[in-house]
């Protein structure tokens, strides 16, 4: 039984991430990009044992042509058409990530739930019960189980009532930088098992909290002075250029919050030392 090759259809900026997690798992990856004609997406699908989409980044109507060529393309059409007739609700301050993974043969795992705010994220979200947090999940197990996902999605939410749907996200979830520093297995990797058909892996977070930050670069600076720093000050930061974030594990939330304002303030430039 050899290595697959599988396609995969998606925003640039989550290349690396797909890439470095099929490497470790030893499967070949043949990125596609977005703007290429439906044509050369057939053509290049052949070698693929199916094909991953970002549906933001694919028409539908060139799905429909790529799947009638014999290629076999996840999600299914069926489940992209149902997710998008969920009412969606403007955006809060507020929001929740809901992430989920499902195999063909009906794995499904979830990771802890994400609070999001305009510049932070912590995980797993504060002031959320366990029993809240569960039924939180088990909405979109059932959900995800309704629509016969086949990979991954993040659903965001709103923050005071989960029932209200916000956005989707495919291939590049707002809370997947979080999962790359503390989860035991991260959502790129999860997706991959999932759409192989692969025993899935664990998903508990490695310390009590995650919390990440946007970064906003110094008009008067660059991305890089910072880092003498703020690599000292605390070196269990861990920065993120690709998509301008900083992050930190730990078990004390106030501490780590302190520490992610901090860098955040000082890379911006709002303070000095």
């Amino acid at each position: 039984m050899t290595f697959p090759i599988i396609g995969i259809i998606a925003d640039e900026i989550v290349r690396t991430s797909f890439t470095q997690n099929a490497d470790q798992l030893g499967i070949g990856i043949n990125f596609i990009q977005k703007e290429t004609s439906t044509e050369k997406i057939i053509e290049l699908s052949k070698n693929c044992e199916f094909l991953c989409v970002d549906p933001t980044c694919v028409p539908t109507s060139s799905l429909r042509s790529i799947e009638k060529s014999g290629t076999l393309i996840y999600p299914l059409i069926s489940t992209i058409e149902s997710l998008e007739k969920i009412e969606k609700h403007e955006t809060s301050e507020q929001t929740l990530s809901i992430l989920v993974t499902r195999s063909p043969h009906a794995q499904i795992s979830t990771w802890p739930i994400t609070l999001i705010t305009d510049n932070l994220s912590i995980t797993p979200a504060p002031e959320i019960s366990e029993e809240q947090a569960s039924e939180i999940q088990l909405a979109a197990i059932k959900l995800v189980s309704e629509i016969r996902l086949i990979g991954g999605v993040e659903l965001i939410v709103d923050a005071n009532d989960f029932r209200k749907l916000i956005s989707i996200n495919w291939t590049n979830p707002s809370s997947g930088y979080a999962f790359d520093l503390g989860s035991t297995t991260n959502y790129f990797e999860q997706y991959l098992r999932s759409v192989l058909d692969l025993p899935l892996g664990d998903t508990h977070n490695l310390n009590s909290f995650i919390v990440s930050g946007n970064l906003n670069t110094d008009p008067k600076s660059d991305d890089y002075r910072p880092y003498l720093h703020l690599m000292a000050r605390n070196p269990k930061l861990k920065f993120n250029q690709s998509i301008k974030k900083v992050g930190i594990i730990g078990n004390n939330l106030d501490y780590l919050l302190t520490e992610i304002i901090h860098a955040q303030q000082y890379y911006s430039g709002e303070i000095e030392e």
